[in-house]
């Protein structure tokens, strides 16, 4: 019998992910907000209404011990740092099994792997907190490539984002300042009057650095335990506003796919909704302890589907906000790297979400 070539097996691997997010009856189309709580499970929420799907992934499945960041990769797959055990795990939709291995020597083994990320190269790229650092791995093999960032500054980085130009942005826990390196080189990329990485100064620390950037390019960020929510210019890193001063104990935010900001309150176990161009606070999204959920610690969001005409599923509040930014994402939010190549979108009907064409691709499957 002939074996599958391993393109095909990712593929298969995330057609059974979809498979199993929509096994609740929602529509595949919609991009469903996991959350990982009790440090140990993956709860799915509505990205509509924020109610409580089920449980996506069960309790300590496959080894999962203190999961501290989650992504969804161009395969479909999930993807979740497991804290404790020194590994990152991939989720199928039925099985958890290891795809970066815990590896106590050499100069690619990681130590207390605290977010996970698909770059624009397709590869994984693992803030490595212990060792202060971001490590690369192969994004179909998890072999390792290299240590993409060090120095710099780099001191226990705890969360990382790329932006829409591809560079990487990582929020800094012993310090609390936020870092930038260029996305192609690893090279330390400094905002203007700064050396070394630093992009926005530390304000309190030691303390964890939650981040997320924006296709508009809006850099947000928590810092410090009191610091309060703020908006940065991702080019510049010019405040631009303190959307909510008097939020404290975030782990963790994202830019969801109508171009809001989902924050993670870890104490509540709620996921708190924010508008993404102007910061105004929307209220709960995920209500405190929704289906059992404690100790919210990460998030992500998964990825829409798209039908054969190459239309885009999605919602919105009617301000265009979050559709067709251009940049190779679906819908704008990048939390979902693009499948195949975008050129097959040219022929999406003018009508589709995002105006005409609208950055929309096939996926192929």
């Amino acid at each position: 019998m002939h074996s599958l070539n391993p393109a095909l097996r990712r593929l298969l691997r995330g057609a059974l992910l979809l498979v199993a997010l929509g096994a609740a009856g929602i529509s595949p189309a919609l991009a469903d907000l996991l959350v990982g709580g009790n440090g140990e499970t993956v709860y799915r929420y509505d990205d509509r209404t924020g109610a409580f799907l089920g449980i996506l992934v069960p309790n300590g499945s496959g080894g999962l011990n203190d999961l501290q960041g989650m992504t969804v990769g161009p395969d479909h797959l999930l993807y979740m740092t497991s804290f404790n055990t020194l590994q990152v795990l991939r989720f199928d939709g039925s099985t958890t099994s290891v795809f970066i291995a815990a590896n106590n020597s050499g100069v690619g083994s990681i130590s207390r792997p605290d977010d996970v990320k698909f770059g624009p190269d397709g590869n994984v790229y693992v803030a490595d907190w212990d060792k202060n650092r971001i490590v690369r791995f192969d994004g179909a093999t998890g072999a390792f490539i290299d240590v993409f960032a060090s120095g710099n500054g780099l001191q226990q980085p705890n969360r990382i984002a790329f932006g829409p130009n591809g560079d990487l942005y990582v929020g800094n826990a012993w310090t609390t300042d936020v870092l930038r390196f260029h996305g192609d080189t690893g090279q330390p990329y400094p905002s203007a009057g700064h050396s070394g990485a630093i992009f926005v100064p530390g304000v309190f620390g030691p303390y964890n650095v939650e981040l997320d950037v924006s296709s508009r390019g809006i850099l947000a960020v928590t810092q410090g335990a009191t610091n309060g929510l703020r908006f940065y210019d991702a080019q510049t890193g010019e405040l631009l506003g303190v959307p909510d001063p008097n939020l404290t104990n975030v782990s963790d935010m994202r830019f969801g796919p109508d171009g809001d900001l989902y924050v993670a309150v870890y104490a509540r176990a709620a996921v708190l909704r924010y508008d993404g161009a102007t910061g105004a606070a929307l209220g709960d999204f995920v209500s405190a302890g929704s289906g059992g959920l404690n100790r919210a610690q990460s998030m992500t969001f998964t990825c829409p589907r798209f039908d054969h005409h190459g239309r885009g599923h999605g919602h919105g509040r009617g301000h265009g906000r979050g559709y067709g930014q251009g940049n190779g994402y679906v819908h704008g939010a990048r939390h979902c790297p693009p499948v195949g190549n975008a050129d097959d979108a040219d022929d999406a009907d003018d009508d589709a979400p995002g105006g005409k064409h609208g950055g929309l691709m096939r996926l192929p499957f």
